[in-house]
């Protein structure tokens, strides 16, 4: 019996056991201080309300860290995508829902001109992003200077309303369906290319376990008034991006050119499309984030966006990102996001003041970083 719970825990990610346990103690913890008010399940669903802007963009901001770059600019691209969408429903009476589409596109084009500035002019993307953020929050400042009202209740709905019981479930089903044929694939995959393959029992245990924590948010959920639909829509970019970045080439290269440029560019992998390429996804992410924020807020304001860059880059290194660049999942970088909403909806609950929650989110973020460098040197 010893030695087959050693092999299971060997065959565990020993990052990703630590990341869940940690969230489960916080939430232990500020549920026993609040009077079991933390896990309840109005509560949790504003603990994943809270965490979806920040979470959709670390799904970006890891691709664009694991390759080598950062991007400053990501609060202020929010912001202004926010306000240009609000200006364009509201203040101009464009058909919402091309105006959804146009902002989204720009996002995207806007994100290539930062990967073109980047590799094609030589600039440094901190520079670029730099630059971005200064003249973003100029032009959110000018667009929203007075506060823009949503009035479009489909776009409020995205941020305020939840998905029905029965797509929940049906949800669920698909998922748990997707992991265990993702589970097979990957047995098949191995075996084909005569790798090591874990014993079947192994994978089953491990299936099992992730099918509980599925089932267990299922049902919290469903106890209140069900999954929010922003979650729904950062749980299909999480796993979108996540399997692009496992089974498509461009998740290879984004990787390899992240773990040694030179030697990728002599292996003939595209650097220019490569960088393009993220930086463009992370335009379109911050789009996406910026309606997301206005649809919570049911306006567009001058302030929105800001510092959620900083939110964002804290997410990634919290969960394991590694900001020399090479390695890095966007799962763990989504549970990144959810440790920090978790320390600030509990100090919320508290009644911690939110001068006080930012310095002890900031010690919490040097912590995770000194705790990831001893791990890698005692790896090594």
């Amino acid at each position: 019996m010893g030695s087959q719970i050693a092999k299971l825990w060997n065959a565990l990610d020993k990052r990703v056991v630590f990341t869940l346990s940690l969230i489960a103690a916080i939430w232990i913890v500020f549920n026993i201080l609040s009077g079991g008010y933390i896990l309840r399940a109005e509560n949790m669903a504003n603990l994943f309300r809270q965490v979806t802007v920040v979470a959709v963009l670390a799904c970006g901001m890891t691709l664009i860290i694991v390759s080598g770059h950062i991007d400053l600019s990501v609060g202020s691209a929010l912001g202004m995508f926010g306000a240009v969408c609000a200006a364009m429903v509201t203040n101009l009476d464009i058909d919402p829902h091309f105006s959804v589409a146009t902002v989204l596109l720009l996002g995207f084009a806007v994100g290539c001109v930062h990967g073109s500035l980047v590799h094609f002019f030589n600039i440094p993307a901190f520079v670029v992003t730099l630059g971005g953020l200064i003249a973003y929050r100029g032009v959110t400042q000018y667009v929203a200077r007075q506060s823009i009202p949503i009035r479009v209740e489909w776009i409020k709905a995205i941020a305020q309303e939840s998905v029905p019981h029965w797509f929940s479930i049906g949800l669920m089903v698909v998922v748990l369906a997707v992991l265990a044929l993702s589970i097979v694939q990957t047995r098949k995959r191995h075996t084909r290319a005569q790798l090591e393959v874990n014993p079947v029992w192994i994978d089953v245990v491990k299936y099992l376990l992730t099918a509980g924590l599925i089932i267990a948010f299922i049902a919290v959920m469903l106890q209140g008034e069900g999954v929010p639909v922003q979650v729904v829509i950062l749980l299909a970019v999480a796993t979108i991006i996540s399997l692009a970045t496992r089974l498509t080439p461009f998740g290879h290269y984004v990787y390899a050119v992240g773990g040694n440029r030179q030697a990728a560019h002599y292996s003939g992998i595209s650097i220019a499309r490569n960088t393009i390429g993220i930086f463009g996804l992370m335009g379109f992410l911050s789009a996406l984030a910026g309606i997301i924020t206005v649809s919570e807020l049911s306006s567009a304001a001058p302030d929105i966006g800001d510092l959620k860059e900083l939110e964002t880059i804290a997410a990634c290194v919290i969960g394991g990102t590694s900001l020399m660049g090479g390695s890095g999942t966007i799962g763990m970088s989504v549970l990144g996001a959810l440790i920090m909403a978790s320390i600030k909806n509990g100090m919320s609950m508290m009644g911690i003041v939110a001068q006080m929650q930012k310095v002890i989110l900031g010690s919490v973020l040097v912590i995770a970083v000194a705790l990831d460098q001893w791990s890698r040197k005692a790896r090594r």
